[in-house]
């Protein structure tokens, strides 16, 4: 009966509790709400996508002006470097040229193609100083006078130079003619006219012909100087055109950075809307999950309250039936009283047993605590005798040492008593000696200072004696050179005059007052200098000018064929820059983006890109690889982990594939680094790579995950000692056969 009522209690507490529960229950989510959540979050996908495809369209375009730009302005720069050496050249040549002192020559400024005309009608005449100079040559003013007219058809110089003053008349009287007329107009030439051509042919009013076309360093430096101020015209427009490609230049790096800013936008935009989505969906699947929990809790709590109401019922009727079958009441007195004794007794024996193991535990434990002590006691009394004999060993070492040291001692305190001896002995010595030092000190100071006045003395008298060998030996050497002068003045006076220096004045009529020597030398000098630059009469003139003009030409033919090929070659040159510039641009643009979602994809999220640093030339610039993994910050590729930095490089060489796809692709031990997460990533990014190239992988591995995903397997077991076999698995083939079986 009492079972029966326990029971029928657990059944109705059973009851309410699945009652209770039944209204705990939480109501399902709402998810109509979170379906339309998803399909705006699929909306704003959309939209980032289409965001990011206008964005990866348009950088290209800004990608490529900005190579342009670059291009066109290190063409301009190169130009303006090579103005920039030839007018440093020019200015090199021109300064020292000046060096030499002011000549008219520096003064005039030819039109184009008359520097050699000028050259050859004035000649040496353009090393002249101007008029305000004050050298031994040079121009003078004079006034207008009444010159007489060129012949008709000559063109006046003039007309063609800019020249000082000083040369006015001079330029008015050469005229410029073309070599064919030049002779008969030759004949017309009055008093101190010059007929000359393009090319530096000579015709003179006196009949002189110099027809060889001379040219000379005169002309040579006017077109340097020419030139000189056409490189400063050309270089200030070259670095106006420099500036504008700058400008142009940073103008198309701030497009290329915008449309590079707005495909970061767009690409965060469009992953932030992806995060989205992915939340939408996956709180809309638990609501989904949460609905469908709930609807079977209910139907489960339904059913157990509908078997709890079963049971009680039941229950009941057990109760009823147990209720009618109880004894009478003695019976149940005596039962009551038989089972309470049997159940003393078990208890009594299970206290006895209790006591005795625990007197044994005790017991054990004693036994154990001795036997651990008599160890130690056993321990320590063997340190104790080992201690004893080292300590024996000691006492004798110390007692031999005390003998040693009383030893010792007693030579030590007979050798005190010699020690103070000679202690004595050396003093006495001493005094003696530092007695005699002080006298031999003031013997010292005595003698120095005797040697130093004597050494005074003999200095004195020495330089005396060199001066005076010094002067005699000068007074000697001039007056060898004054008589070398005389007998060299006496030959030279017999020689050239055929009489005696003391005859000279009397015979050509001038005295010994005729200037200043020093000037009169000079002039001399300067007369033997200008015939020693004339130099001796060449035979061979005509045959080498000849020569000469023949190689000049050949090495002018020589110049315009090697600035002709120089400027092909430049041309040729930023061509291929150009071209070079556009291709690798293209490349690393194509090579980029498939980086950015592969990173994306192997990381499930985060954002990578490549960058071009340390030079706005593409073909000059280094690569730089940043990486964010999700829950990062954007960084260099050496400061990521080694599994960051291996699946960043897996996601790199792929887009290289990508770029430019190659039959065959060796990977070894890429995945050696990685989790077995990460190489989940891998396996199935090596899946799409193999579905969408037609590129063969080979992968070096010995992770079993990856294993699992090839195709086929190659590996090498020794199946007996020293024997190696080349074993091989088709999967794929294993695959096909599992499905059939």
């Amino acid at each position: 009966v009492e079972a029966a009522i326990a029971r029928l209690a657990r059944a109705d507490a059973e009851g309410r509790d699945l009652s209770a529960r039944l209204a705990r229950l939480v109501p399902a989510p709402d998810t109509a709400a979170l379906a339309a959540a998803v399909d705006a979050a699929i909306g704003a996908l959309t939209a980032g996508e289409t965001a990011l495809t206008t964005a990866e369209a348009a950088r290209p375009a800004a990608e490529a002006a900005r190579a342009e730009a670059a291009a066109s302005h290190a063409a301009f720069r190169a130009t303006l470097a090579s103005l920039s050496a030839e007018a440093d050249a020019l200015g090199r040549r021109l300064a020292a040229d000046q060096s030499k002192g002011p000549r008219i020559a520096d003064l005039i400024e030819t039109h184009a193609g008359y520097e050699v005309a000028l050259a050859a009608a004035l000649g040496d005449d353009l090393d002249a100083g101007p008029a305000d100079s004050d050298g031994v040559r040079r121009w003078g003013r004079v006034g207008a006078g009444d010159d007489p007219a060129l012949p008709p058809g000559a063109e006046p110089l003039i007309v063609r130079v800019s020249a000082p003053p000083e040369l006015a008349r001079r330029l008015a009287q050469i005229g410029v003619v073309v070599a064919e007329a030049a002779p008969a107009l030759a004949a017309q030439l009055l008093p101190g006219q010059r007929l000359v051509t393009l090319a530096g042919a000579l015709w003179r009013w006196d009949g002189f012909i110099d027809a060889g076309g001379r040219t000379d360093a005169a002309a040579a430096r006017m077109r340097a100087r020419r030139r000189a101020a056409e490189v400063a015209r050309e270089r200030e427009r070259a670095e106006t055109d420099a500036t504008a490609a700058a400008a142009a230049l940073a103008a198309a790096v701030a497009e290329a950075g915008r449309t590079h800013d707005e495909e970061r936008a767009a690409r965060g935009a469009r992953d932030a809307a992806a995060r989205g989505l992915a939340e939408a969906r996956a709180r809309f699947a638990a609501a989904e999950t949460a609905a469908s929990r709930r609807a079977g809790e209910e139907a489960s709590l339904q059913s157990a309250t509908a078997r709890a109401a079963a049971e009680q019922e039941r229950l009941g009727t057990d109760l009823a039936a147990a209720r009618a079958a109880v004894p009478a009441g003695d019976a149940l007195a005596a039962l009551a009283g038989e089972l309470a004794t049997a159940r003393t007794a078990p208890e009594t024996a299970r206290a006895a047993v209790a006591t005795a193991r625990a007197a044994d535990d005790a017991r054990a434990r004693e036994v154990d605590t001795a036997s651990r002590r008599l160890a130690a006691i056993a321990q320590e009394r063997t340190g104790w005798q080992a201690r004893r004999s080292a300590s024996a060993g000691q006492q004798a070492e110390l007692s031999r040492r005390a003998d040693s040291a009383r030893a010792e001692q007693a030579e030590i305190a007979g050798r005190s008593i010699v020690i103070a001896e000679n202690i004595a002995s050396i003093a006495s010595r001493s005094v003696a000696a530092e007695a005699a030092r002080v006298v031999a000190a003031d013997m010292l100071a005595l003698a120095e200072a005797g040697l130093q006045r004597l050494s005074g003395q003999a200095r004195a008298a020495d330089e005396a004696v060199a001066a005076a060998r010094e002067a005699r030996a000068t007074a000697r050497a001039e007056a060898e050179h004054q008589d070398g002068a005389r007998l060299e003045v006496e030959r030279l006076s017999g020689e050239r005059f055929q009489c005696p220096p003391p005859v000279l004045p009397g015979r050509f009529g001038f005295s010994h007052d005729a200037g200043d020597p020093d000037s009169l030398a000079q002039a001399h000098d300067a007369l033997l200098a200008e015939r020693e630059r004339l130099g001796p009469v060449n035979l061979r003139a005509d045959i080498e000018l000849a020569e000469l003009e023949t190689q000049g030409a050949t090495i002018i033919a020589e110049k315009a064929e090697l600035d002709t090929a120089i400027a092909r070659l430049r041309g040729s040159i930023g061509s291929l820059n150009r071209e070079g510039r556009a291709r690798l641009a293209a490349a690393f643009t194509a090579v980029d983006g498939h980086f950015r979602t592969l990173f994306t994809d192997l990381f499930g999220g985060g954002e990578a890109q490549l960058a071009l640093i340390e030079s706005d030339d593409p073909l000059e610039a280094g690569l730089e690889i940043m990486a964010q993994p999700p829950g990062k910050k954007l960084q260099s590729l050496t400061l990521l982990s080694g599994g960051e930095q291996a699946l960043t490089a897996t996601a790199l060489i792929f887009a290289l594939f990508l770029a430019n796809p190659a039959p065959i692709c060796v990977l070894d031990e890429v995945d050696a680094p990685l989790d077995d997460a990460n190489v989940e990533r891998f396996c199935d990014l090596l899946d799409r790579m193999a579905t969408d190239t037609a590129t063969r992988f080979l992968i070096v591995t010995h992770n079993a995950v990856t294993m699992s995903r090839m195709h086929r397997l190659y590996g090498v077991t020794m199946g007996e000692p020293g024997v190696s076999q080349l074993v091989s698995v088709d999967l794929q083939a294993a695959e096909r056969l599992l499905a059939t079986a």
